[in-house]
């Protein structure tokens, strides 16, 4: 299971790095990750201290906002107003900055909460994926998950059937199924080899 402090490490990192020198803060987020990379299975693929969080589609909004119980104390929001006809039309969107071979056992572990359920429901109900963004977008793992209103870490797993190159993949939480108010805290994208076992990780 990974732990909780990874996100409070991680914010307390980043005010440090806000106080830096522009060298200063390169040194600092290349030291952080290293030991970040050194406490996570497999190898890091993404950068958690850089997210850029962007959701598209309309009748929506989103922001940073000061969250309850979020592991470091923020959090991405973002409230679908109306449900819409594809889980997609209404899409948190972040770029990878690693190509994943094929063959590769991938496994991202992501901290989520619902801060408004649907009427009538207990959970949030979203999907996550990393996926082309091409045709036919096929994905290395798509998972539809009951999202509840406690602050927990999340992990999903799965192997590259195909090359995925960095330009052309990105992760996706697919989010109007719903009308609710979901909140995001940092994630974590491991590439585990092709070799890689996630069972433990995913409980699957």
């Amino acid at each position: 299971m990974l732990k909780r402090t990874f996100f409070t490490l991680s914010a307390a990192a980043l005010l440090a790095f806000g106080t830096a020198t522009d060298a200063q803060a390169q040194d600092e987020m290349a030291e952080a990750l290293a030991a970040l990379n050194a406490s996570l299975p497999g190898t890091l693929i993404n950068n958690p201290y850089d997210i850029e969080w962007r959701t598209d589609g309309g009748d929506k909004k989103d922001a940073i906002v000061k969250s309850e119980g979020a592991p470091g104390g923020m959090a991405y929001r973002v409230t679908v107003k109306k449900k819409k006809p594809n889980p997609w039309d209404t899409a948190t969107r972040i770029p990878m900055t690693t190509a994943i071979d094929k063959d590769d056992v991938i496994l991202m572990s992501f901290w989520a909460r619902t801060a408004k359920t649907p009427k009538g429901k207990d959970t949030g109900d979203i999907s996550v994926a990393i996926q082309r963004n091409v045709e036919p977008y096929d994905s290395v793992f798509e998972e539809r998950i009951d999202l509840g209103t406690e602050w927990k870490l999340h992990s999903v797993a799965g192997k590259a059937a195909r090359d995925f190159s960095v330009d052309k993949t990105q992760i996706n939480f697919n989010l109007a199924r719903a009308k609710q108010t979901i909140e995001f805290g940092q994630f974590y994208v491991m590439n585990l080899g092709p070799d890689g076992d996630a069972s433990k990780y995913t409980g699957q």
